[in-house]
């Protein structure tokens, strides 16, 4: 029994150790990309680095490395030929080339033009001449020039006019590649669906021949509006937004490049509302509840005797007539038979 039980644990001894073998061998017979960054967006004039880190197998050697933009090899480095480096002409590219290695290429002075998509190719020499590839896409933002402006068709509305819209206009910056715009009302995101907004890019009006500008139109029905107000109440936040009878929504258009590049715009809209009989003018728009205090276990009596203390006295002095009057009918009534028995 001992001796089947120490055949079985060097079987599964063994499985394990030629499973993590293969895995192994496996793994470091790869070539590998293992690290690989390339800005998405850059502000022009600057100088940027292109990394492409490998890794190879002990018995693998680097055949050649290679750099593209849009397709075009910009960039070869081979250790076996004499330079090593070797620089393509493709425009907007510009390389420093004593600043540039087998893992990374630096760019200088970056513009409109460098724009476009990246690719660092790997291969390792004979007899596998195994390759392996990323990319990415690089953008250089020219610009920005101006800042968005909001203008708004009604910036006072009545809650009572269900069937108007409100039109509202962005302008955002100027830049290429062109900026994105982006709506909300109390800094809640508006829904992108084109039944609420329309974008357009445009030549830009600074720049007409280099930038672009994006402009952004949003319908707001009433409708669409009073829901928001009672979602805003529904969540306890209608009351950020009161100033006397009007709540104030601020409408926000934001133009972004990238992640780069952020600037904003608000216009108010102002929703008059009616208030009812039973509505606090202080606080319109909110419902008003009335809440009893409820009386602590000690103080119950005192209570009960303060909001009836009227009836609770009258009745005493009534009891104590009673009392007395009882007491005299049953004095009388015991003379009376004392004297006749």
């Amino acid at each position: 029994m001992i001796v089947f039980r120490v055949l079985v644990s060097f079987f599964f001894i063994s499985i394990n150790f030629i499973g993590s073998w293969t895995v192994f061998f496996t793994g470091a017979s790869c070539l590998q990309i293992m690290e690989f960054a390339v800005p998405e967006a850059v502000k022009m004039g600057e100088d940027h680095q292109l990394i492409c880190q490998y890794q190879l197998s002990s018995a693998e050697t680097l055949y050649f490395l290679r750099w593209y933009k849009d397709g075009n090899e910009f960039f070869r480095y081979m250790p076996k030929e004499t330079p090593a480096h070797r620089v393509y002409n493709v425009s907007g590219v510009r390389i420093k080339t004593q600043s540039s290695s087998s893992t990374n290429v630096l760019l200088t002075n970056v513009d409109a033009a460098t724009s476009g998509l990246y690719r660092c190719e790997v291969s390792a020499e004979a007899p596998g001449f195994e390759t392996a590839d990323r990319e990415a896409q690089f953008h250089v933002i020219e610009g920005p020039k101006g800042y968005p402006f909001v203008t708004v068709s009604k910036g006072v509305v009545d809650e009572s006019t269900v069937n108007e819209t409100i039109i509202a206009n962005c302008s955002g910056m100027e830049a290429t590649p062109a900026p994105q715009l982006s709506w909300s009302l109390a800094s809640i995101p508006i829904p992108t669906e084109k039944e609420f907004v329309t974008h357009s890019v445009q030549n830009g009006i600074i720049d007409s021949l280099r930038l672009k500008r994006t402009s952004s139109t949003l319908r707001l029905p009433m409708y669409w509006i009073a829901s928001f107000i009672e979602k805003l109440e529904r969540t306890r936040r209608l009351s950020d937004f009161i100033q006397g009878h009007f709540i104030v929504l601020p409408l926000r258009c934001t133009s972004h490049i990238l992640g780069l590049f952020e600037e904003s715009d608000t216009s108010d809209i102002r929703v008059l509302r009616h208030l009812s009989s039973t509505t606090s003018p202080a606080v319109p728009g909110n419902r008003v509840a009335v809440k009893l205090a409820k009386p602590s276990p000690n103080s119950s009596a005192a209570g009960a005797n303060t909001r009836h203390g009227a009836f609770t006295n009258g009745s005493s002095s009534i009891a104590r007539i009673l009392d007395l009057t009882l007491m005299g009918i049953v004095l009388t009534s015991s003379t009376w038979f004392a004297h006749h028995c």
